[in-house]
């Protein structure tokens, strides 16, 4: 090896999610004694030629060490490769053949790799023992959160009093459960609950059906500059989801000064600690309890904003890159 490490990189998860987050704060942070090239493919990250491709790729490449944000690992790769697992979601949310992949080759390679990581014990545990790789393979490195949720700042988005939440729609997030929730919490009904991106149709009927079309605002696409105003000025964060990796907008409204609803499973109370209210996400009833208690009780509202900001504090950018260079390096 020179005294510049060559690291080859899977750019395809870059983008406005979490993985994508992390992505462009991890190479942001590049050490100078590391030079990065990166895979050049049209094959989506899901496509299961992808680890043959990544393979074929990164040993073509000369790098010292090949890296991925996320969870596709190279095949047949002769590079030593570490690779990001952020959940196993794929093994309860989505379908039979995403399973068997996941179970047969996907942990297969990883039994490969020079390192795993992923973002929280739980995880760790989950990989573990529903894919039996060792633990002393798995590097838990916690994700950040920007230093701008923490700046004071003020901005008009709504007139109303709102409970907020920011993410994707899929199952696992427990949408129609929180909605359900906010339709029987006996708040004020000049609260109004918004969610980013546009309605659906199955949410748009189940709205419908709970009587709160008046009561439920769409925010579309949210900027990422947009965000910690947007966390500023909620009442409440509601991220009450079945099953998380991390929990991104956990960290992000707590760093805002606005308290957290969320779940009392999954890796949720780990990345929550005692700052957040952890609810049952299964039982209605709990989550509209939780609202109710964020709305009503001052003082334990108060303890959670600055509760918050202390646990928010634990998590920096500047952390992850850290230690996931480190491992990248050693």
């Amino acid at each position: 090896m020179s005294n510049q490490t060559h690291v080859i990189v899977d750019p395809r998860w870059e983008g406005n999610t979490g993985i994508g987050r992390l992505y462009k704060e991890v190479l942001n942070k590049m050490p100078l004694n590391t030079s990065c090239s990166f895979i050049k493919s049209d094959l989506k990250v899901g496509n299961p030629l992808s680890p043959l491709m990544l393979g074929i790729q990164a040993n073509e490449s000369g790098a010292d060490v090949f890296y991925s944000p996320s969870f596709m690992p190279p095949a047949r790769c002769k590079v030593p490769f570490i690779f990001t697992v952020h959940d196993l979601m794929h093994l309860y949310y989505y379908s039979g053949f995403h399973r068997f992949y996941y179970k047969k080759i996907i942990a297969n390679l990883a039994l490969n790799a020079k390192k795993i990581i992923t973002v929280s014990q739980y995880s760790k545990t989950q990989l573990v023992d529903l894919l039996g790789i060792p633990a002393s393979l798995i590097k838990v490195i916690y994700n950040g959160v920007d230093r701008s949720f923490f700046e004071s700042g003020e901005s008009q988005y709504s007139e109303r009093p709102y409970l907020l939440y920011v993410g994707n729609r899929r199952k696992n997030k427990n949408i129609p459960a929180m909605l359900t929730a906010f339709a029987q919490a006996n708040i004020p009904k000049d609260f109004i609950f918004a969610l980013s991106g546009e309605e659906d149709v199955e949410l748009g009927l189940l709205i419908d059906k709970l009587q709160i079309n008046d009561r439920v605002k769409f925010l579309g696409f949210i900027p990422e500059k947009d965000l910690p105003k947007l966390y500023r000025e909620a009442h409440a964060t509601m991220f009450v989801s079945l099953m998380e990796g991390f929990g991104l907008p956990v960290i992000e409204s707590m760093a805002s000064g606005t308290p957290v609803l969320t779940s009392s499973i999954s890796s949720l109370p780990e990345i929550a600690g005692d700052a957040a209210l952890c609810v049952d996400p299964t039982a209605v009833s709990a989550i509209s309890s939780g609202i109710e208690k964020l709305v009503h009780d001052g003082d334990f509202y108060l303890q959670c904003v600055s509760n918050g900001i202390v646990r928010a504090q634990q998590f920096s950018w500047e952390k992850t890159a850290h230690q996931t260079w480190d491992t990248i390096l050693s």
